[in-house]
């Protein structure tokens, strides 16, 4: 993994209209690898959005007929939060909270594959 282009794309993401932070999230254990922006009391958010994408996996075969999960989004009172996979080894979900108004959620998809593949790159070797 390139964590300084990994960093970098998430503060750009997390600078994009209408949203408010995003979190890269173990997805099997909820822990946070790396957060950009964010409101008071964010890191819990971002920590529990993965049990919505559990409750998916739980229930997957009733889904099946949809297709593969390309995006959890739950529409609360005061904003949407949306996780997305971002990389299966190590199968990390992308988290973002964002404004009900504002975010254009189809690019949010395309930067989300865009960090999947530098979180695929190899690390840098030293000079």
């Amino acid at each position: 993994m390139n964590l300084p282009l990994v960093i970098a794309e998430m503060g750009r993401m997390a600078g994009q209209p209408g949203i408010l932070g995003c979190a890269l999230v173990d997805a099997s254990t909820g822990l946070v690898w790396h957060a950009s922006a964010g409101t008071p009391g964010s890191e819990r958010v971002w920590e529990a959005a993965v049990d919505y994408w559990r409750l998916h996996d739980r229930q997957k075969l009733h889904f099946a007929g949809l297709g593969t999960l390309a995006a959890a989004v739950m529409y609360h009172a005061n904003g949407v939060l949306a996780v997305f996979p971002c990389s299966s080894e190590p199968d990390l979900l992308l988290v973002a909270h964002g404004r009900h108004r504002g975010v254009d959620w189809l690019a949010w998809q395309c930067m989300v594959r865009t960090l999947g593949r530098l979180l695929n790159l190899p690390k840098p070797s030293p000079l």
